[in-house]
Order: structure tokens, then C-alpha cells, then sequence
């Protein structure tokens, strides 16, 4: 029997603001790639960072209430996250993680 690569989950939590421009959102973004060399598989906005988010990206009224709210194929969701707060989550493989 062969031994699996053995995967961590990782959540990187930012404070983006309530009034975060599109280039912060990708920075943000982007930074958990640069942390964990992988995209992050979901992504968990408090509701305000979720309504921004739709306002800049999404161009609808009633785009945060819909089921399915994506950026670059991740998939968003409200969660219960202080105000501003936005936590990116993903697994990773421990060898890809190195020492830190």
C-alpha cells in the first residue's frame, strides 16, 4: 500500500475593510496563493465584505442573495465573520507547506 500525499486545511483570515476596492480584493485574494502555493477552494465573507464584493464585481441588486456567488471559479459565502473580515480556506499537501 503506497503512502498519499496527507493534506492540511489552512484558512488565512483577512481584515479587508467594508469599503475595499476591486485591487484590494485581488491582492487579498492572491496572497493565499503566495502563502500556501494553492488557490483557496472556498472563500468566507461577512455579509458586508459579501455585498461589496457583489456591488464591485457582480453588477446586480440582488446578486449577495443569490445561492451561488463566485470569484475566478471559488466559490463565496456569508459567514459569521466580524465586520471587514474575509478568511480564505483550502487544503494543502504538508510536503508543498515546507517548514513553516
Amino acid at each position: 500500500m503506497g503512502k498519499g500525499a496527507t493534506l492540511e486545511h489552512v484558512r488565512r483570515e483577512i481584515r479587508i475593510g467594508e469599503t475595499f476596492s476591486v485591487a484590494d480584493f485581488e491582492r487579498a485574494f492572491l496572497s493565499f496563493g503566495q502563502m500556501y502555493q494553492t488557490r483557496p477552494s472556498q472563500v468566507l465573507c461577512s455579509p458586508d465584505v459579501l455585498e461589496r464584493y457583489c456591488a464591485l464585481f457582480e453588477r446586480g441588486p440582488d446578486v449577495a442573495q443569490r445561492r451561488e456567488v463566485r470569484f475566478e471559479g471559488v466559490r463565496m459565502v456569508a459567514a459569521v465573520l466580524p465586520s471587514g473580515m474575509i478568511a480564505f480556506e483550502g487544503e494543502v499537501d504538508e510536503e508543498r507547506m515546507g517548514d513553516w
